[in-house]
């Protein structure tokens, strides 16, 4: 029903007011949901500017002539004319010394970058088969790129031996630093996504944090591992986080000169690193996790900001309609209430005439 003031006329306002409440519901869902995209926008901004830092603490360790060979020897076992026919290069994991397995390269296809080389581990015959003259990621050369341009010369199998040169030296302290330097932008990140997937944190029900998480502490793991890290101080505890023993990675490395052993310690730092480095770089790309998941949801922010301007817009129009509507309504009442009372003013008088006579 409408409602009637004490004065027999409408209230527009109070009309207008309650239907406007109701139909500003979806517009206050919209705000709603803008804000809460505010908010996850803002902390996938955070988790990418915190994953960047961890790729810049490991880059910084990856790209340092301490922790990686600066160069790699190739020799063969046959003189002669094979010289430039392999060549390599240290990348991060790669250890000082001999390569642990010579190999023969077998075969290269006529007009293909499509190339074999093979070795014996454990007497066990090995073959691997590259499409583009060049291997990498190898499990049994951690560390090192392979690039062969031809068959080695007949006679005897001329095998090839590649020996990544020692780190250039420093102090342990300097290295302490970077590796200190790495595990803190680890647990920093770590902790963050803790924060934002708990309850009530802005991106609780999302995936992909999580899933950061599961390959940050996966990359500790490594089939080909020369050394454990734990060797080097560095150590995964059960609740999720990295701890840094300065003191075991200082001996390691001071030892370096007795201990050969020492620069699998530094080279396993090295693999840790670049694996780490590899997944933050990927995850803040342009075609990254963390970079598709911003975009997306500026992309809804943009969409909803939209939408909640042009509802306010209609909503505002639907207001200005109903006031003139009730308004005219509450006219016709006043005119309604003016012809009542001259009726009922004319009636009064009939009835008095009719009285008297």
């Amino acid at each position: 029903m409408v409602g009637i003031s004490s004065m027999n006329l409408i209230d527009v306002q109070a009309i207008v007011s309650n239907i406007m409440a109701v139909d500003s519901m979806r517009s206050n869902r919209l705000v709603a949901q803008k804000s809460a995209q505010d908010l996850q926008v803002a902390a996938y901004q955070e988790l990418n500017t915190s994953m960047a830092a961890v790729a810049s603490a490991a880059e910084a360790i990856t790209s340092s002539a301490r922790f990686v060979p600066a160069s790699t020897t190739v020799t063969f076992s046959n003189a002669g004319d094979d010289a430039g026919k392999v060549t390599a290069f240290s990348t991060a994991g790669a250890v000082a010394g001999n390569s642990p397995y010579p190999f023969t390269v077998t075969s290269i296809v006529p007009g293909s970058p499509t190339a074999t080389i093979e070795y014996l581990k454990n007497e066990v015959l090995v073959t691997h088969t590259s499409t583009s003259n060049t291997f990498s990621n190898l499990a049994d050369f951690p560390g090192l790129t392979i690039t062969v341009s031809g068959i080695m010369d007949s006679g005897p199998p001329d095998t090839v031996t590649l020996t990544p040169q020692v780190p250039s030296s420093s102090t342990s302290a300097t290295m302490v630093a970077a590796a200190q330097n790495l595990v803190t932008a680890l647990n920093n990140t770590l902790n963050l996504i803790k924060v934002q997937t708990s309850a009530n944190g802005a991106l609780e029900t999302d995936y992909t944090p999580r899933q950061v998480s599961q390959d940050l502490l996966r990359a500790t793991f490594d089939s080909n591992t020369l050394a454990s890290l734990s060797d080097a101080g560095i150590q995964l505890t059960l609740v999720g986080s990295f701890t840094f023993d300065q003191a075991t990675f200082s001996d390691a490395y001071d030892s370096r000169a007795s201990t050969p052993f020492s620069y699998d310690i530094i080279g396993q730092v090295a693999a840790f690193a670049a694996r780490v480095e590899s997944l933050a770089t990927a995850a803040i790309s342009v075609t990254g996790a963390l970079y598709s998941e911003v975009s997306s949801r500026q992309t809804r922010v943009s969409d909803l900001t939209q939408r909640i301007t042009d509802m306010s817009t209609a909503l505002a129009q639907r207001e200005d309609s109903l006031t003139v509507f009730y308004s005219e309504l509450n006219a016709k009442i006043q005119a309604l209430q003016s012809k009542q009372s001259f009726l009922q003013t004319s009636l009064d008088v009939f009835v008095k005439a009719l009285t008297k006579n």
